[in-house]
């Protein structure tokens, strides 16, 4: 998968829990994701240096970072859902992800390689 169609794909199924993310799927999703917080946030800190603290210009990038974190919430929670699905293991196990030491073995899974053939997330 490209990064223009995991991009594309991670929005059509922006709340879509069943099915599968491939590994390239969910890493070039994190990745635009990523790409576009740096470039956000980037602007807001120039903005913050050039105008001050408590500028209208601080304050508009600083809500426009707020927003974009906010609507990829969802799609984010999704693909990594997918994700798990496609290396056979149920969406609940996005739940160690909440303590820190479950981040570790969370992270691995995310990079295990997909399941070979059909398993039991796969679309019907």
């Amino acid at each position: 998968m490209t990064f223009g169609e995991a991009i594309s794909s991670g929005f059509e199924n922006y709340a879509t829990l069943r099915g599968r993310a491939s590994r390239s799927a969910y890493w070039y999703f994190y990745l635009f994701i990523f790409l576009v917080n740096l470039g956000l946030n980037f602007v807001a800190g120039f903005a913050r240096a050039a105008g001050g603290q408590h500028s209208p210009l601080t304050l508009f990038c600083g809500l426009l970072v707020i927003i974009f974190a906010l609507g990829i919430m969802i799609p984010n929670f999704c693909v990594s859902i997918r994700r798990l699905h496609d290396t056979d293991r149920s969406g609940w196990w996005f739940l160690i992800n909440l303590t820190v030491i479950g981040m570790i073995p969370f992270l691995i899974f995310l990079c295990l390689p997909s399941t070979p053939g059909p398993n039991r997330f796969d679309r019907f």
